[in-house]
């Protein structure tokens, strides 16, 4: 059988382990109120969380690239980015794939399935890092901007008016 066709069989089991191995990737108490309820109101982190693992089984079952698959890790990743996970323990949910398909999958397709993890790993790395720039560059652009206000407000730097930009360009 190929790989497609086994994890398409199994792919309510891999989705709900999937779910439960990222979940408890949370402290105890999150994650019993993670994996209560998957109502987008009163459990939003859950029921991203679930609704992305789902969203990045179903890619792998079709055709995908990088960039399609970055995309669709997008949600539960930009979660973890800002929480305060490290790069290697945002992304470590996704290794968990490896354990739960060698409980399922026949011993002759787990390399090739190691293999495709492995490319989803990579891509939620990426995704990490990019939502790990833009924290930082929101970060460095309001500290500008506090900076620059306090400096108005002590006196030490005026604002242009448009007659200053104008009188510059004549002379």
């Amino acid at each position: 059988m190929e790989l497609k066709q086994v994890l398409k069989k199994n792919k309510e089991s891999f989705i709900k382990k999937w779910f439960q191995a990222t979940i408890d990737t949370y402290p105890q108490q999150t994650a019993k109120v993670l994996g209560k309820d998957s109502n987008r109101f009163d459990n939003p982190i859950g029921a991203i969380t679930h609704e992305t693992i789902e969203d990045v089984f179903t890619l792998i079952l079709e055709d995908f690239n990088q960039e399609m698959l970055e995309k669709t890790l997008d949600p539960v990743i930009r979660i973890r980015a800002v929480q305060a996970f490290s790069a290697s323990q945002a992304v470590s949910f996704v290794f968990a794939l490896k354990q739960i398909g060698e409980d399922i999958i026949d011993g002759n397709l787990i390399r090739e399935f190691d293999k495709l993890v492995d490319k989803i790993a990579l891509a939620a790395f990426n995704r990490f890092m990019k939502c790990r720039e833009e924290i930082f560059l929101l970060k460095a652009t309001e500290s500008k901007r506090r900076i620059h206000r306090a400096f108005e407000r002590a006196g030490l730097v005026a604002e242009l008016s448009e007659e200053d930009l104008l009188g510059s360009k004549k002379s």
